[in-house]
Formats: structure tokens, C-alpha cells, sequence
């Protein structure tokens, strides 16, 4: 028995995940050192806030503020024009005058330290347009703020940061023009609201997710090599795998399920079906849809590749088990009905052993020139 466990890694993004415009400091001077340590905050120099009892607790918020400006401005004036070093001492702050826009920067520290939910996306411009920009995920809260190292005349000091996991890389020009407009804004932290927008940061944040009622996932292609018939047999892939989903929901109890050559020449008529291909090698070709035809066709593309490309070695007892190391298991609401249609459509497929060998044999030809996997994890026992 060929028994395949699979584990979709695939983000289920919440309803009331919130996206975020968060600049790296001034004009970005902190871009390298928040990469560094996977983490932004103000741009505020040994600010030391306590985050034990949470930011509402720390009841010198308002004093470390006026501090750490005071040795903001210090710091950026030529040393030769510096003066006297501003006290370290929080006692001579708490009864100064608030400086010109105090309430808007203790604003961004309350929404990096207080307003800010595990989940949420940063997006981090790169100070060059010809950059790479981050999309982070915000990690919880910790009991004290992660810690930026400075640079040039900012070394040897520290910047409090919120902590962020996952994040991507993305081409300054592939971000939405409203986020690159938003970077523009004097306080660098700003909430992205129009929802098409955020949607575009989903996408570009994660290869395979779930937001709502749509499915994602995406097919990569890691070597340069990509020819036309690369991109007709992974089309077809996907045609063939939505095809079969479809007979296998509402067709007779023993389908006739097609094959990737039958697949080149069917039209779906599927408007919600989207296929989007980055041409660029290595790229990718992002699969999207209502259903979780995204899914499916992840799963069974690795595992024909972990079988070797052989029909063969995919018996008539095979099983499949999915399961997805991306949510809890009691919120895993699709990893189920993702195996039963995974592990159905290998079965009666490869009752059509010619047919069968056929497309494992053209997904083998393109993924030796291509390189073509998802991000789907499979282990065949």
C-alpha cells in the first residue's frame, strides 16, 4: 500500500487581518538592521519601553517619548554642533512641555506596542524604488520589545521593535500604487484600508492561502528553463485537476476522469477559475479559485513528483493523508475534504493506466526543464 502524507502549509488568513504601511525610520535609514532582526518599531533611539505588564501598564510611555526625540535630534545634528549629551534620566521628562507633534508619535508607539494583532501585515518600503520591500507578518506581543541595532550615527544606540515571522520579498514596483503613495506619508505608519488593495498584499505575502471563500496556491518553476509546452502541459495540468474535481462532486459514483492530453482541450467556462503566470524564470503560476481546486492540484502535482513520476508506484490502495501545519487542527476546516478528492482522483485515474503514465510522463518532462513543485510538503511511505 502507497500511503502519502501531506501537509498543505497553507496560510487560512482571518477576515480581520489588517494590513499596514510601516516605513523603517526616516527616509528608511533602518531598512538593513529591521531585516536583520525581523523586527520595526518607531523611529525612536533607546526609547526602553516595558512591555511586562503590557504598554498601558508602563506608566513612563510619555517621558520616554519626549526622551528619546530629545536624543533623536541630538544624534542627527553634525558633532561639531551637538552640545551636551540630553540627560538619560526619565525624571527630567516628565514634567517637560510635549513638543510639536508628540501626540502623533506616541500614536505610532501605542499602535506598534498596543494596537497591533498577531496576523497583521507590515509592509516595509525599501528606501530604494528599484528595492525589494518586505511584507511581514506581526508575531504576538512579547514581554519586551525585540531590539533594532542602529547604525551610522545611530550605532551603539537601539530602537524598540515589534517582533514579525513570516514575510516576503517583493519588487518595490509590484506593490500597489496606493501603498507606495501611503509610504510618502510624514508619520511612515499608516493602515491600508480599500480592500482590493489588501487583497494584492494577500497575494503577495503568501503562495498558498485561504482568505474568505477564495483558495490559493501556486505552482513554481525553479529553474530557467520554460518553454511553451512547459506552460501548455501546466495549464493543462490545472484544467485536468479542475475537471476532475468537478466530475468527482456531482458526477456518477464510478467517474471517467481525464487525463492532461484530454484536459489541453477542454474550456471550463469557469469564471471563477483564475490561472496567472509569472514568465519570468524562475516564476510561478498562481492558481485561484472558489473552490479548492488550488489545493488539489498543489497536492497531487508533489505527490506524482515524490512517486517518481510513476503511475505504477501509485496502487489501487493508495491513501492520502493531508493535513496543514499552517492552522490548528480543530480550526482545519478543508485539509479533510482536500484528501478525499486528492486520494478519488488518483484512484480512478490511474485506472486509465495509459492514460495515467501519459500525464505523469509530460509533468515529468517539465518538471526536469522547469523545475515545476508547489509549496505543498508530501512524505511517501
Amino acid at each position: 500500500m502507497a500511503h502519502f502524507k501531506v501537509d498543505l502549509r497553507t496560510k487560512i488568513i482571518a477576515k480581520d487581518t489588517r494590513v499596514f504601511l510601516a516605513r523603517a525610520g526616516k527616509n528608511g535609514h533602518l531598512f538593513e538592521a529591521v531585516l536583520a532582526a525581523k523586527a520595526i518599531g518607531p523611529d525612536l533611539p533607546d526609547l526602553g519601553l516595558d512591555l511586562e505588564n503590557g504598554l498601558a501598564k508602563d506608566e513612563d510611555v510619555e517621558a520616554k517619548v519626549k526622551r528619546a526625540r530629545a536624543l533623536s535630534t541630538w544624534l542627527r545634528r553634525p558633532t561639531y554642533d551637538r552640545g551636551q549629551k540630553p540627560s538619560a534620566s526619565l525624571a527630567d521628562y516628565r514634567d517637560v512641555a510635549k513638543r510639536s507633534g508628540h501626540a502623533q508619535i506616541e500614536g505610532i508607539v501605542k499602535s506598534y506596542f498596543q494596537d497591533l494583532q498577531a496576523g497583521d501585515l507590515l509592509v516595509i518600503p525599501n528606501p530604494s524604488y528599484f528595492g525589494e520591500a518586505l511584507i511581514a507578518e506581526v508575531l504576538p506581543l512579547g514581554k519586551q520589545p525585540t531590539r533594532i541595532a542602529g547604525t551610522r550615527r545611530f550605532d551603539g544606540y537601539f530602537f524598540d521593535g515589534r517582533a514579525f515571522g513570516h514575510f516576503a520579498k517583493v519588487k518595490m514596483a509590484s506593490l500597489p500604487r496606493a501603498v507606495i503613495d501611503l509610504a510618502k506619508a510624514p508619520t511612515g505608519f499608516a493602515q491600508v484600508i480599500n480592500p482590493a488593495v489588501k487583497h494584492r498584499i494577500f497575494e503577495l505575502c503568501y503562495t498558498d492561502y485561504v482568505f474568505d471563500d477564495e483558495f490559493a496556491s501556486r505552482i513554481l518553476t525553479t529553474k530557467r528553463d520554460f518553454s511553451p509546452f512547459d506552460g501548455n502541459v501546466l495549464n493543462a495540468f490545472v484544467t485536468m485537476v479542475a475537471k476532475n474535481v468537478e466530475t468527482l462532486q456531482n458526477g456518477p459514483e464510478k467517474p471517467h476522469l481525464v487525463g492532461l492530453v484530454d484536459a489541453a482541450f477542454i474550456d471550463l467556462g469557469d469564471d471563477d477559475l483564475q490561472v496567472k503566470i509569472n514568465i519570468n524564470s524562475p516564476g510561478y503560476l498562481a492558481i485561484i479559485d472558489r473552490s479548492i481546486v488550488p489545493l488539489v492540484t498543489a497536492a497531487l502535482l508533489n505527490i506524482i513528483i515524490a512517486a517518481g513520476f510513476d503511475a505504477g508506484a501509485i496502487a489501487q490502495d493508495l491513501t492520502v493523508e493531508v493535513t496543514n501545519s499552517k492552522i490548528e487542527q480543530a480550526l482545519d476546516l478543508c485539509s479533510k475534504e482536500v484528501s478525499q478528492m486528492t486520494q478519488s482522483m488518483l484512484l480512478f485515474m490511474s485506472e486509465e493506466e495509459a492514460d495515467f503514465q501519459q500525464t505523469c510522463e509530460m509533468l515529468r518532462r517539465s518538471h526536469e526543464s522547469t523545475g515545476a513543485t508547489s509549496g505543498v510538503e508530501v512524505k511517501k511511505n
